[in-house]
């Protein structure tokens, strides 16, 4: 493709003596420069790719995209922003897939998931051709192995506009995509408007990279101005900001006050979910959602709202939350536990917030001489600000406390786990177990007649982190291999 009409379509402006170039690929990465590719510079946290552009030429890059003067050269190109100019750019060269396929964006610091299965699984019910991109993104239409294809919630540019490409040619229509914070402020989805962004909430996450609440909320807000209509929680009171600040058109949802979708006479059926009714402006509908968890009423009416404004029958929109039992690694109840006289719940919790209502979920359906156990740990190259904050929700409002690791990537686990355990409650019931197979071992191992555990932190993730990189770790199969294999009480070293 000439580079030329790459630039032209991109909206970057290509000196006349460059235009007649012809492109075979783009990349950030010098290393993967072949014959005739063009090189994008970013900057990042630990790198320049300024630095790297000679490589690039020794590649075989035939012209590098710049938007740091100082590297400016012959057969170089300077633009604000090499990061949108690299988003704008592979959309181009995939032939501009983003003008094929409909988006529907879903944002917030917990809830995207549920949202965006719950959102699939409508259009699923319906027979309309969709594909989900997100942290649960396993897709056909992905070319990185399964182990590496949950490392970002929104695939960078060279991933996903290759992606896009493959998902447009299979007919597919609409695009359900989580929308993540890092991808709003990088500007990775520069060239994609969308039908209808939602807003789920917005708790305390992320802040070792946007440093503040105020950039965190900012990065996210982005979103509303690249969409036809906002669907937005206004029980959030980030929620409640948006709407006041966005130019997209907007409808409103909530459990507590007036709401273009409001949700009332519920019904708690505890670990069996929620049934109850949502009123519209126009009608009213009724809800089953059979997944528990008090958050759960949002989110299924926000994927409920997203529907009815794309004109979908609210008589299919039930019927696909009745075949909807579980969204995977959310709340998800382990079957393997049926009949040993005890249940197990595996989630993502990963956050202050999202373990505490966790909690608070497993808490409300206890039974009288039941115990809630918590196994967690927290990441490591993370915010650490956070590991206290955890310990003592953790030990607060769990019965019996299982402290692990949890993805320590470069970090020591033991330094994370003393972070944890300088915010655990006084005379509260704990024990550290830094193997995290041996810690699930623990935990089915002692269980007790009615206990409720609950497997945090992990969720869909089928690998584990430390300083040697990615290795299979499946909570549900470790699981299974432990139900087969271990007999009697076992021994464990702290």
């Amino acid at each position: 493709m000439k580079l030329f009409d790459i630039c032209q379509k991109a909206n970057v402006n290509c000196p006349q003596y460059l235009k007649d170039l012809e492109v075979e690929g783009i990349t950030s990465n010098s290393q993967k420069v072949k014959q005739n590719y063009l090189f994008v510079c970013l900057k990042g946290t630990k790198s320049d790719g300024h630095l790297y552009i000679d490589e690039a030429f020794e590649n075989g890059a035939l012209a590098v995209i710049v938007e740091d003067e100082n590297y400016s050269c012959e057969r170089s190109i300077l633009v604000d922003s090499t990061r949108e100019a690299l988003a704008n750019m592979m959309n181009v060269f995939c032939g501009e897939p983003t003008k094929k396929l409909k988006f529907i964006g879903v944002t917030g610091t917990n809830g995207k998931t549920s949202v965006s299965v719950m959102i699939k699984n409508i259009f699923d019910t319906i027979h309309i051709p969709c594909e989900l991109i997100g942290t649960l993104n396993s897709s056909s239409f992905s070319e990185k192995p399964k182990i590496s294809q949950a490392n970002f919630t929104t695939p960078d540019p060279e991933e996903l506009y290759p992606m896009l490409q493959r998902i447009s040619g299979a007919d597919v229509r609409y695009v359900v995509m989580e929308v993540s914070s890092h991808a709003l402020k990088l500007k990775k989805l520069a060239p994609i408007n969308f039908e209808i962004g939602i807003f789920t909430n917005l708790t305390e996450d992320h802040l070792d990279f946007h440093k503040s609440m105020e950039d965190y909320f900012k990065s996210k807000l982005c979103l509303f101005d690249k969409c036809k209509l906002g669907i937005i929680n206004i029980d959030d009171c980030y929620g409640k900001q948006i709407t006041s600040v966005t130019k997209c058109k907007i409808k409103t949802c909530s459990i507590e006050q007036n709401a273009d979708y409001l949700a009332f006479d519920i019904e708690n059926h505890l670990e069996s979910g929620f049934e109850y009714k949502i009123k519209t402006q126009q009608d009213v509908v009724s809800m089953k959602c059979n997944i528990p968890a008090q958050f759960t009423i949002m989110n299924s009416m926000q994927a409920c709202a997203c529907a009815l404004e794309l004109n979908i029958d609210k008589n299919l929109i039930k019927r696909s939350f009745e075949s909807l039992k579980n969204v995977e690694g959310r709340l998800e109840k382990i079957e393997l536990f049926e009949g040993r006289g005890f249940a197990g719940f595996i989630d993502y919790a990963h956050t202050p917030d999202a373990l505490s209502k966790l909690l608070d979920t497993a808490n409300s359906f206890k039974k009288a001489g039941q115990r809630v156990i918590l196994l967690f740990g927290c990441g490591g190259d993370r915010e650490k600000e956070k590991r206290k904050i955890m310990g003592e929700i953790a030990t607060k409002k769990a019965d019996f406390t299982i402290i692990t690791s949890d993805n320590p990537r470069s970090e020591n686990p033991i330094q994370i786990i003393n972070d944890i355990l300088s915010g655990t409650c006084e005379n509260s019931d704990f024990i550290v177990i830094p193997d995290r197979r041996k810690a699930i071992e623990y935990a089915i191992v002692t269980a007790k007649k009615g206990d409720i555990i609950l497997f945090a932190g992990k969720g869909h993730e089928k690998y584990e982190i430390n300083a040697n990189g990615a290795f299979p770790f499946n909570e549900k199969e470790i699981i299974r291999d432990i139900l087969k294999n271990t007999k009697g009480e076992m021994s464990y070293e702290d």
